[in-house]
C-alpha cells in the first residue's frame, strides 16, 4: 500500500517494479514508461556514486523543464543525495547566494543555465555536470543497456531529500530543506487537496519544477500514484492547447492564477475540449472570484486552489472532496494544525471572525531554514511555523486569507490589506489584471496605488476606476493613484510581482 512507503524512493521503486509498462513521462515527442524511468534513474545514481556522491551529499539542478529533470531528481534521491533545485533563469547575482546556502557537491546545468553555472562552480569548488546536449550525453550509456539495480543502502525516512528556495519576493530567498518523511506526509495530504486516481491519470503540469507546486505534484505525486505526467518546456497558451489536442488530459496543474487569464484571453480558448478534465488546480496566489467563475462557466471544469507554502509543502488547507466558499482557502486538512493568532505575541488564538497571523504545524512542515539561524528563530517557534499570512476563520471553519502581513498598508492609521482591493478591481468587467500596493505619503503615512491592465478593446480612465472603487470600498481604501500598464510584472513562477511594483 502507498501509505506504507517510508520514502519517496520506496514509492518510485514500487512504481517501476509494479507498473513498469505504464506511461510515466511525456515531453514534446518523447514518452517514457516507468521501466525506462527506473533504468535511467538507477543509471544516474550509479554514475553519481562513481564520481563520489555519498549519502547526504547535495546535488543541485539548474535546468529548464524537460523529461530529464525528474529523472535527475530520482537519480540523486536513489543515490542517497539531497536534491537542490535552482531556477535556471536566475542571474549569477541571484544564484550565488543559493549556492552559498546549500553548498552542493555538484550542479547539473543545461544550455539555459550553463554559462552562469560554469562561472560560479569554478570559484566555489562545485563539480559542474554539463547536460546542454541532453541527459544521454552525460550518461553515455544506451538507455536499453542500463540495468535496473537499486542501491542496497537506500535513503531512510529521516534522511534529507530536498532543498527548495522561497520565492524571494519579500526579500532574499531562504533554503527550505525537507526530509523523505516530510515528502511522504505531503503526498498523503495531497490526496485530500488534488487527488490522483492510481494508475489512471494523465496529468498536465505547467508550473516549473524548481517551484513547490510543480515539483511536488508534477514529480512526486505522479510517482506516488503511478500516473503519467506531461511537462511543457514553458507556459504558453498555444502549447497548452496543443497538449489537450494530442493527449487525453485528466488533471491540469495550471499553477498560478495569472495563467487562467492568459489562457482565456487567447482567441482559440473556446475551441479547446476540456471535457475529460476532472479539475484544474493552482496555488501561490489567490484566484479572483470573477476569474474562477469565468473559467468554470467556459470550461465546465472546477478550478481548485490550495493554501500552502514552500515550508509547509505543499498545502495546509482546502480539500477537493468538500464544498468551498468564495474567497476562502478552504478548511484545515486532516493531519495539519492551523491556528489564527494575535500578531503582537503570536501566542493567543483568536476567536471566529478576527484577523491574525496563521501559524501551522504538521508532519509535512520543515523544521527550519538551511544555514539561517536568525530567520529560523523568527519563523519557527515552539514547533509552530509562523507564516506571515493574515487571515480569519468563519463559523464553519473556512479560512479567509486577508493578505501578507508584509503587504499591509497603514493609511491614516487604518490597516488596509491590498488583496481586498485587488479583488474589487478584478471584478470590473473592463479590467484584465490589477494589483495595488501601499506607497509612502507625507500626510497619511501611506496611500494606495493601483496598477491596472485594461482588457483588449476596452477603454477606462482613472476617474472611472476611482468612482467604481468608491462605490465598493470605504474611502480610505480607495486608491489615490492609478497607473495603467500593458502587463503586470511577474515573478519567475508567474505571480504578480508586487515587490517590483513598489520599487
Amino acid at each position: 500500500m502507498s501509505e506504507d512507503f517510508a520514502t519517496i524512493v520506496d514509492a518510485f521503486i514500487y512504481a517501476v517494479k509494479n507498473t513498469g509498462d505504464a506511461k510515466a513521462l511525456i515531453f514534446e515527442d518523447k514518452e517514457l514508461t516507468y521501466h525506462q524511468y527506473g533504468k535511467n534513474a538507477t543509471g544516474i545514481a550509479a554514475e553519481l556514486a562513481s564520481i563520489g556522491v555519498k549519502k547526504g551529499d547535495r546535488v543541485a539542478i539548474s535546468a529548464a523543464t524537460s523529461a530529464d529533470v525528474p529523472q535527475l531528481i530520482f537519480g540523486i534521491l536513489t543515490a542517497g543525495g539531497q536534491v537542490v533545485m535552482i531556477n535556471p533563469l536566475y542571474t549569477a547575482r541571484e544564484v550565488e547566494p543559493l549556492l552559498d546556502i546549500s553548498e552542493p557537491k555538484y550542479i547539473f546545468c543545461d544550455s539555459s543555465a550553463i554559462e552562469v553555472g560554469a562561472a560560479l562552480a569554478a570559484g566555489k569548488n562545485i563539480g559542474l555536470i554539463d547536460i546542454s546536449q541532453g541527459l544521454d550525453s552525460w550518461l553515455d550509456t544506451p538507455e536499453n543497456k542500463l540495468p535496473i539495480e537499486f542501491p542496497a543502502d537506500l535513503p531512510k525516512a529521516e534522511d534529507p531529500a530536498l532543498i527548495l528556495f522561497t520565492g524571494g519576493t519579500t526579500g532574499i530567498s531562504k533554503g527550505v530543506p525537507h526530509t523523505h518523511a516530510e515528502i511522504i506526509a505531503a503526498m498523503e495530504i495531497s490526496d485530500q487537496t488534488w487527488p490522483f486516481e492510481p494508475e489512471s491519470e494523465i496529468v498536465l503540469n505547467v508550473p516549473p519544477l524548481f517551484h513547490i507546486v510543480g515539483h511536488y505534484h508534477g514529480v512526486y505525486q505522479t510517482v506516488y500514484r503511478r500516473v503519467a505526467v506531461m511537462f511543457l518546456p514553458r507556459f504558453h497558451p498555444d502549447e497548452v492547447f496543443e497538449a489537450f489536442k494530442n493527449h487525453p488530459i485528466t488533471v491540469f496543474i495550471i499553477g498560478v492564477a495569472t495563467a487562467y487569464s492568459a489562457l482565456m484571453k487567447h482567441p482559440e480558448f473556446d475551441k479547446v475540449d476540456f471535457s475529460g478534465v476532472k479539475y484544474c488546480a493552482g496555488g501561490g496566489a489567490p484566484l479572483a472570484v470573477k476569474t474562477r467563475e469565468e473559467w468554470e462557466s467556459r470550461t465546465g471544469v472546477p478550478a481548485l486552489e490550495g493554501y500552502g507554502m514552500t515550508e509547509g509543502a505543499p498545502y495546509c488547507s482546502n480539500s477537493f472532496r468538500k464544498p468551498g466558499k468564495d474567497l476562502s482557502a478552504g478548511r484545515i486538512l486532516d493531519g495539519v494544525e492551523l491556528q489564527i493568532v494575535d500578531v503582537e505575541t503570536g501566542n493567543t488564538e483568536l476567536p471566529t471572525g478576527e484577523s491574525g497571523e496563521i501559524r501551522v504545524r504538521g508532519p509535512h512542515v520543515t523544521k527550519g531554514y538551511l544555514n539561517d539561524k536568525e530567520a529560523t528563530e523568527t519563523a519557527f517557534r515552539e514547533s509552530w511555523l509562523y507564516t506571515g499570512d493574515i487571515a480569519y476563520k468563519d463559523q464553519d471553519g473556512f479560512i479567509f486569507i486577508v493578505d501578507r502581513s508584509k503587504d499591509m498598508a497603514l493609511v491614516s492609521g487604518f490597516n488596509v490589506f491590498p488583496r481586498e482591493i485587488d479583488e474589487v478591481l478584478i471584478a470590473h468587467p473592463k479590467i484584465l489584471e490589477a494589483a495595488v500596493v501601499g506607497i509612502p505619503d507625507d500626510y497619511r503615512g501611506e496611500i494606495i496605488k493601483a496598477y491596472v491592465v485594461v482588457r483588449d478593446g476596452e477603454t477606462l480612465d482613472e476617474a472611472g476606476i476611482l468612482d467604481y472603487c468608491g462605490d465598493n470600498l470605504v474611502k480610505y481604501k480607495v486608491p489615490t493613484v492609478v497607473e495603467f500598464l500593458d502587463a503586470l510584472p511577474k515573478t519567475p513562477v508567474g505571480k504578480i510581482d508586487k515587490k517590483q511594483l513598489k520599487s
